[in-house]
């Protein structure tokens, strides 16, 4: 079904995040031009989200955008960053709400990443198991050995490591004659590395990190419930399996963005589980000790980088206008000043009033004081594209974090 921009505000109030906004008493005017648009006013009031299909020129922030935008922008189609540089999305008032807004909804569900065709991924995933197999779908074959059959859903979810083959070669979804012994061998290496599709969301980035930042040392199973969508982790002391997938016992609901937060450091265990942003079902003792065995993917230019809005003084950047980009390493960030706010977002636009790019060493060094900002540009370590001057007024406009 085509989305429409009632539509899209009569679903706000199902997936609002009260527990993101408490204590908040703030409004958003969203003036929706065009056909098909309207005036929509959102009300937080100690986080208990209320709408109304009106206008409210005082409203905290007041958003003017065109009807198609909004929908473009809610399909994922429109840039956030794209459509505020461009004009199409025109922001007033409180600037820093309206970049912290969204985080207080959840996200419609998205169907994952485009699947791997069979050909692509049969002969990759049999390659890993190592095993004497032939895998046929319909008129196409894979491999040499013992034939394992049947429909695409069954093979896929069986190479891919997601579905046990026991329950699909009782239902005839699978057909296999050779030795069980070989096909168990097959299974046991699929499983213990599936091939999976995350989100691509910053919650299912960080979940393709996890078995990565697995320190080892947990024996068990555990579920995590990202936006509603269910993952089982099972531990062993040498490496972790990561699938989609219930299991009975410990189990952890949480929102997508805080699953990103709660993987880069920022999100406190217990503090989200005190104020309800994480729900656990099961031993919670037992859950805080599966999170104790992965090291946090913190990245310190991407902290310093997004707490710049934090950090900012407005008195001291004054009338100051400019789009000012930021390459680290291969990190991209885009930093707006606008009518005495700051907004920054983590993509690169170009062309922007001024680039910076360096090294991610030599960025928190300048950054934090222990490395001169001159020095830094008179060596090489840092470069300016475009306008040299007016980094240097947007570097005076921020706090110094802590080294």
């Amino acid at each position: 079904m085509a989305l429409t921009v009632d539509g899209i505000f009569a679903l706000m109030p199902e997936l609002f995040l009260p527990e993101k906004a408490q204590g908040m008493t703030v409004s958003v005017y969203y003036q929706v031009t065009g056909e098909g648009g309207g005036d929509y006013t959102c009300l937080i009031e100690n986080g208990a989200f209320s709408l109304k299909r009106e206008a409210k020129p005082d409203a905290t922030s007041v958003v003017v955008i065109g009807a198609e935008d909004w929908i473009a922008l809610n399909e994922g189609k429109l840039d956030p960053m794209q459509a505020f540089m461009t004009g199409k999305l025109k922001g007033t008032g409180d600037l820093g709400l309206l970049q912290k807004f969204p985080k207080f909804f959840k996200k419609p569900q998205k169907e994952s990443g485009p699947v791997k065709a069979l050909k692509d991924l049969v002969p990759a995933r049999l390659a890993l198991a190592g095993a004497g197999l032939k895998v046929t779908v319909g008129g196409e074959s894979w491999g040499e050995g013992a034939e394992v059959a049947g429909d695409e859903a069954a093979v896929r979810a069986l190479v891919c490591g997601l579905s046990d083959p026991g329950p699909a070669l009782l239902g005839g979804q699978i057909r296999y004659a050779g030795d069980m012994g070989l096909l168990r061998k097959a299974w046991k290496t699929w499983s213990q590395e599936p091939e999976i599709t995350f989100p691509d969301t910053p919650g299912g980035k960080a979940l393709a990190t996890l078995r990565k930042r697995y320190k080892g040392g947990a024996t068990g199973t555990m579920e995590v419930k990202v936006d509603g969508v269910p993952y089982r982790l099972d531990f062993s002391p040498e490496g972790l399996s990561v699938r989609p997938g219930e299991v009975e016992g410990a189990a952890l609901s949480i929102s997508d963005a805080d699953f990103a937060a709660l993987n880069v450091g920022k999100l406190n265990l217990v503090a989200a589980l005190l104020g309800g942003a994480i729900t656990v079902k099961g031993d919670v003792s037992q859950v805080a000790s599966y999170t104790a065995h992965f090291e946090a993917a913190v990245n310190p230019a991407e902290a310093l980088l997004e707490s710049m809005p934090e950090r900012f003084n407005a008195e001291k950047a004054g009338d100051l206008e400019a789009a000012v980009g930021y390459q680290i390493d291969d990190l991209g960030y885009t930093l707006f000043i606008r009518n005495g706010a700051c907004m920054v977002f983590p993509r690169l636009l170009k062309p922007c009033d001024t680039l910076l790019k360096a090294k991610a060493d030599d960025f928190i060094a300048m950054s934090t004081g222990t490395l001169n900002a001159q020095e830094a540009f008179m060596t090489g370590k840092i470069q300016i594209e475009g306008d040299p001057l007016l980094m240097q007024k947007v570097a005076k406009s921020f706090k110094r974090p802590e080294a």
